[in-house]
């Protein structure tokens, strides 16, 4: 009896772990599924222009956050490169041209009543720490974050910056300097195997293998601690480490090839990509430089000792915190693609939310209520829009991952479909078509009307078109010849709110646009059926803590500038 009671149970502990282990291969399945990174080969960065801009009112700061770009004002060129930026008050005509491979944001100061110092165009150096806020300065000028702020920060950073004439900047007397070092041990060794050898030919996965790690996990690290990518790290210390070289006075071919780069044409675009001028260009800039000796120094190690020694930090400010932030509540006539570039997100579609990590987009779609809320620190971008109706949509919170390589070019997507820095043939559907392209292949279908013939489309197209259409659900009843129960239940399940709710996000969505354009409180209300101003106040109040003409001074943020679409 023992025996079998044992056999027994060690039946049922087998029988458990065995359930056990399926739940946990199942559950594992489903996260690679919901997390599976689209597949997405980013194309090449093209290059990008705007030509004759004038800001009609405010100032505005040109940041290269990667390769390299030239700004022709004043009657003056000025070559810029990855950390660069160049100040332009208003009133002055200029033209942009971004090199290919490379990334410029227009940024707009939030500065309140506060005049800017400089009335002339300036270059302007830019610590690599502020890079992340630069770019949130950018997406605050489009206006889809909640809450109006005045921030003299970025006048403070301009005011506090070195400047350079053209004819200075055109000799770069530093050395080109190392990218940042990574924090985590593993990265770390990684980095300073690099560093003594630059043209190991290992790649990635072998990296990776060396110090124990996923080839996952190291990117991962090199992105998070340097904000570069692993493949994009390593060339920048092979830049660093030619430059190097020619100071040694090395001749261009030698140096290329010593630091592993396989053809003088690579070589050529990395180094001009990563400093703004080509070899031959640097190299009869820079005097080949001697030891006290008389000797040039020739080893790696030692031309690279002195940017490996530990310096005092310089003394520059560190940029101000991103604050967290939200967007309103809004029903949009167009399909959204959103991404977290940085941090950690929440967003609600209908009546579900989902909580988003770096690198994951989410489609919102049209006709559906959506909102954002977003951690302190993070940046959430948009890479596009679509016009659409909501029976044309993807099954609700679609979210795919963009790989870690995508996002130099998501980068520049977001730049080109919200500014005019973008290439002169632009497609600014080419995002969302190739997110919808993978999530029709790895997801099924929801069951849609193609003709948009079914009745809660056609209420939610009248109402778009028509916020003032003040018919019941009952009268809509009525005349979609439905039962009004059966309308009121489809109605929910596609949209997530009853139509009462939606219909009264729909006015606020309308509300706060014709705000944002000066319309008065009166006007808005007509626009939207109202019987009576008063209350038309007293549901935006309710739907916002502020009052329209609260909400037109401190509600909304984003710049009016024609360079900035929105």
């Amino acid at each position: 009896m023992g025996s079998l009671t044992k056999c027994i149970l060690t039946y049922v502990r087998c029988f458990i772990r065995e359930r056990r282990v399926r739940t946990l291969r199942r559950w594992r399945a489903t996260c690679e599924r919901r997390n599976k990174p689209v597949l997405f080969d980013p194309p090449p960065v093209p290059a990008s222009q705007t030509v004759a801009v004038r800001n009609t009112r405010d100032p505005s700061l040109l940041w290269v956050h990667a390769g390299t770009a030239e700004v022709r004002a004043a009657q003056q060129q000025y070559p810029l490169s990855s950390g660069q930026g160049i100040w332009l008050p208003a009133g002055i005509p200029y033209t942009l041209e971004v090199g290919a491979d490379s990334v410029a944001f227009p940024i707009f100061p939030a500065a309140g009543t506060r005049a800017p110092t400089l009335d002339r165009p300036q270059r302007i150096d830019l610590p690599s720490s502020w890079s992340e806020w630069l770019i949130y300065q950018f997406a605050r000028s489009i206006g889809y974050l909640r809450g109006a702020t005045s921030d003299t920060s970025l006048l403070d950073l301009v005011a506090g910056s070195h400047y350079s004439t053209p004819r200075e900047a055109d000799r770069p007397f530093e050395q080109v300097p190392l990218p940042p070092m990574p924090r985590s041990l593993e990265a770390v060794t990684v980095g300073r195997s690099l560093l003594q050898r630059p043209d190991d030919p290992a790649d990635t996965a072998d990296h990776a293998r060396s110090v124990n790690n996923s080839v996952r996990t190291l990117q991962l690290q090199f992105l998070q601690e340097t904000g570069l990518p692993f493949v994009r790290w390593r060339t920048a210390v092979r830049v660093a480490a030619s430059a190097a070289l020619m100071d040694a006075g090395h001749t261009i071919g030698q140096a290329g090839r010593q630091v592993g780069f396989s053809t003088p044409a690579g070589f050529t675009r990395a180094f001009h990509t990563r400093t703004g001028m080509t070899p031959r260009q640097y190299k009869q800039a820079r005097p080949a430089i001697a030891r006290r000796d008389g000797n040039f120094p020739g080893t790696l190690g030692e031309l690279m000792l002195p940017q490996l020694q530990p310096q005092e930090a310089p003394n520059e400010a560190s940029p101000p915190p991103i604050p967290a932030a939200q967007t309103w509540n809004r029903i949009n006539d167009f399909h959204v693609l959103v991404w977290v570039y940085r941090g950690t997100a929440r967003v609600t579609v209908g009546e579900r939310t989902r909580r988003l990590r770096r690198g994951d987009a989410i489609w919102l779609p049209a006709g559906v209520r959506n909102s954002v809320t977003l951690s302190r620190g993070a940046l959430l971008l948009p890479l596009g829009s679509r016009h659409g109706t909501p029976e044309t949509r993807l099954p609700r919170n679609l979210v795919q991952r963009f790989p870690d390589e995508a996002e130099l070019y998501l980068l520049h997507t977001f730049v080109a479909n919200y500014s005019l820095v973008r290439p002169r043939s632009h497609d600014p559907n080419g995002i969302t078509h190739s997110f919808l392209k993978h999530a029709t292949r790895t997801r099924a279908r929801a069951a849609e009307d193609p003709a948009g013939t079914t009745p809660v489309y056609k209420i939610i197209r009248a109402v778009r078109n028509d916020p003032a259409d003040r018919r019941t659900l009952t009268q809509w009843a009525q005349v979609l010849n439905a039962d009004a129960r059966d309308l009121g239940r489809a109605f929910l399940a596609t949209t997530g709110q009853n139509y009462v709710a939606w219909r009264s996000e729909v006015r606020m969505t309308e509300a706060r646009r014709y705000l944002e354009e000066g319309l008065g409180v009166a006007q808005v209300s007509r626009k939207l059926g109202y019987a009576h101003p008063s209350t038309f106040t007293t549901v935006f109040t309710r739907a916002h803590d502020m009052s329209p003409r609260e909400y037109q001074r401190h509600g909304w943020q984003h710049t009016d500038e024609s360079l900035i679409i929105r």
